[in-house]
């Protein structure tokens, strides 16, 4: 999704991910850069969630990092289905 120093890779975008995932009828993940700051706009994209690496194990504490990342995807979630109500 963004630049992320775990690999070496194109970055496509939350466009192009909105694209991808309005195009195709299987569940789309995230994955590139995630953090809880844009782990959000991802689901708001059309994702059905996230893949992270960095934005968890390098953070000195992993669990509350990982927290955080959860909450913003689920809340990002629940707001989603409820506009679909």
């Amino acid at each position: 999704m963004v630049a992320t120093a775990t690999k070496a890779t194109g970055v496509i975008g939350l466009d192009m991910l909105a694209e991808i995932c309005a195009a195709v009828s299987i569940p789309v993940v995230a994955i590139g850069g995630i953090t809880a700051a844009n782990a959000a706009a991802a689901v708001e994209a059309g994702c059905a969630g996230v893949a992270v690496v960095s934005a968890i194990f390098g953070q000195p504490d992993a669990a509350a990092a990982a927290a955080g990342i959860r909450a913003a995807v689920d809340a990002s979630l629940d707001a989603h289905r409820a506009r679909r109500r």
